[in-house]
């Protein structure tokens, strides 16, 4: 039986996930045993799934959790939960954003690289079947005209402000259209931020929007466009699919670099509506 941990209590994504694996049961051979992170949300969740044991320590559970989940509402708190584990071998899922520090992701990832950990994660929207349609047409082989992304952002919150939910439309755009974007030139105008991409042959327009919703992609190709709207009702099976493959087959579902890109284009993103430069996405 493989004995999973989860840090980060507070955020629903730790019930989607325990719920994956403890009722749902997609993985029999895999459990969710250990939470912890925040008092109020791990006693919230232990009311949901009385099995599961409370630790706030995670060098606690080195020798006694077999994968680790960290799910933390602020990434700030991402790399004090995932260093102990990954310095201990254990492959570790690190929600969106993988980390709010740019130089912290690329300590995490030379960590496990040179402890050969594998590492998965960052926001689950990219699994969506539509957003892999999208990236279908990119990959088509047709000439790429431009394109977009849409969606939701919160400007003002506790958990890192822009940070904590600009994750989402930055990985559909990178999954959409590459992990090389080159620079971003960004507005920000009544708590919304639009966003033009460079790439080496074609721009991508962004919206972050603040009050809409939705979730939204197009592709511009030489023969039309391509839009869909974005269903994300099955995204946390789908991450949790992922993970549950990299913790039984050892392979990663990216490259440790396209985990850090994230990072790199919010920063640039960030950077750019704060001083309304053009940023390079470094």
């Amino acid at each position: 039986m493989y004995k999973i941990a989860i840090f980060g209590s507070e955020n629903s994504h730790a019930r989607q996930f325990t719920n994956y694996f403890n009722k749902v049961k997609a993985y029999p051979e895999m459990v969710v045993t250990h939470v912890g992170g925040d008092a109020e949300g791990s006693e919230r969740l232990k009311g949901m799934f009385p099995e599961l044991i409370i630790e706030d320590d995670p060098y606690a559970l080195i020798g006694k959790v077999d994968a680790v989940m960290v799910t933390c509402r602020d990434g700030q708190y991402h790399a004090k939960y995932a260093k102990p584990f990954i310095e201990a071998g254990i492959p570790v899922f690190v929600d969106k954003p993988f980390t709010r520090d740019i130089k912290e992701a690329e300590e995490l990832v030379e960590l496990a690289k040179s402890k050969n950990v594998p590492l998965c994660g960052g926001s689950a929207v990219k699994t969506a079947y539509d957003i892999l349609m999208l990236a279908s047409k990119v990959e088509s082989g047709e000439n790429v005209c431009g394109g977009g992304i849409i969606a939701p952002v919160q400007m003002q919150n506790e958990y890192g402000d822009f940070w904590f939910y600009s994750s989402h439309l930055a990985e559909m755009t990178l999954r959409v259209f590459g992990y090389n974007p080159i620079e971003v030139t960004a507005t920000e105008h009544n708590n919304n931020v639009t966003v033009v991409t460079k790439y080496e042959k074609f721009n991508v327009v962004n919206h972050f929007t603040n009050t809409c919703r939705d979730y939204h992609g197009y592709v511009i190709l030489d023969s039309g466009i391509h839009s869909r709207d974005v269903d994300i009702s099955l995204i946390f099976h789908h991450e949790a699919e992922q993970f549950a493959q990299m913790v039984l087959t050892g392979k990663m579902p990216y490259t440790y670099e396209q985990l850090i890109m994230p990072v790199r284009y919010i920063k640039a993103v960030e950077e750019s509506f704060k001083t309304n430069k053009t940023v390079k996405v470094l």
